[in-house]
């Protein structure tokens, strides 16, 4: 029974982001097909049981701030090399030149390199050129990398000449929703939806600028956690009107998809992290999708909805989709929950995982 150490996420159960519900679901595939799976946590999370469903729990300290999570990294892959695990799996590289402590004790590291950490505007230059030094020594300490958008493993291969392999993000494909958006304030049908981290790469800016600028009718929901960029250049925005609605996170994932099912129309501006699971997951909805002109969001929306480059250009799609025939809005989420379906299911990503990291430990 081979042990796996599955390192990078703030914890399991998932109650933040991508990678913890990654590091869920694959570490509990893994564990269905006999692996030993350890999930390292930061030690403040709530749940302290030593184990759950089955997947075995070491918590570690993490410190507060940046600095606080490379420090929990680091003692996470220490710890790890120490116990001497078959592999490492990583989400992220942000802790790249610390990679060669398990290489040091002859551990394989698999890394999933997430997106291109140093684009994000909401850091300053010297984190960025960190995070730009990590990438590159990542390249070439991980044994294997993994990358979840096409996009990404093209951008390794073409920058460091090395390969990453692609291995989709997961996602669930929800049954009819059970909530009643209503107690929300809002009408199904009535509405766009916009749910994400509110960062500046994330364009929600410009999609609050396009959107008010808009004729349209109906409403527009934010849903996500603030950040002081949301609080100083979008809030002030939403002073004195109520079209735009700022409703805070929301945790409660039935809750979620609610909102994307009876959305008109989701707006998608991530630009920089790969494949997004918030993407995946208005599509496995249903939802008619109008995002970001990237690449990335290229890659899994293709030709079934809408592309905006900037604020005016939202404006111009936002008027051409609600003057679209409703049986073709409809259409279009048939066809990208079918999508999903097809390419972003849980077990095809375990089994790709499963793949990856078994290959990792025969070569080392």
């Amino acid at each position: 029974m081979a042990r796996l150490a599955i390192l990078g996420s703030r914890g399991i159960p998932a109650k933040y982001g991508a990678f913890e519900v990654a590091a869920e679901r694959i570490g509990r595939g893994l564990l269905e097909k006999g692996w030993d799976v350890t999930v390292f946590c930061p030690h403040y999370q709530a749940y302290r049981d030593e184990s759950y469903e089955g997947l075995t729990l070491r918590y570690v300290w993490h410190p507060p701030g940046g600095a606080g999570s490379l420090c929990y990294d680091g003692l996470s892959l220490l710890l790890a090399s120490v116990a001497r695990f078959d592999a490492i799996l990583m989400f992220g590289y942000g802790a790249g030149p610390l990679f060669a402590i398990p290489r040091l004790f002859g551990v394989p590291i698999v890394v999933n390199t997430d997106g291109l950490e140093w684009k994000r505007s909401k850091w300053s230059w010297p984190v960025k050129v960190y995070f730009k030094l990590a990438e590159r020594v990542t390249a070439r300490i991980a044994n294997r990398l993994i990358s979840d958008a096409h996009g990404i493993s093209r951008y390794y291969k073409e920058r460091y000449g090395v390969d990453s392999e692609y291995i989709a993000y997961g996602t669930e494909l929800p049954d009819m929703p059970k909530f009643d958006v209503r107690q929300l304030g809002v009408e199904p049908g009535q509405y766009y939806v916009v749910v994400m981290r509110l960062e500046p790469e994330n364009s929600i800016l410009e999609i609050v600028r396009g959107f008010l600028a808009s004729r349209s009718s109906r409403a527009l929901i934010l849903v996500g956690p603030s950040t002081p960029f949301f609080d100083n250049m979008v809030r002030p925005l939403l002073d004195g009107q109520n079209r735009v609605r700022y409703v805070g996170p929301i945790y409660e994932r039935e809750r979620v998809f609610a909102l994307r099912q009876n959305a008109f129309a989701y707006v998608h501006g991530h630009t920089v992290g790969g494949t997004n699971p918030s993407l995946l997951e208005a599509m496995a909805s249903e939802s008619f999708v109008i995002a970001k002109d990237v690449e990335f969001n290229r890659e899994v929306v293709g030709e079934l909805g809408r592309y905006f480059d900037c604020a005016e250009d939202l404006t111009r799609v936002l008027h051409d989709v609600e003057l679209l025939d409703p049986g073709t809005i409809e259409a279009a989420g048939r066809a990208g929950r079918a999508v999903i379906e097809k390419a972003f299911q849980w077990q095809h990503v375990i089994d790709s995982y499963e793949r990856v990291v078994a290959r990792a430990i025969a070569d080392r």
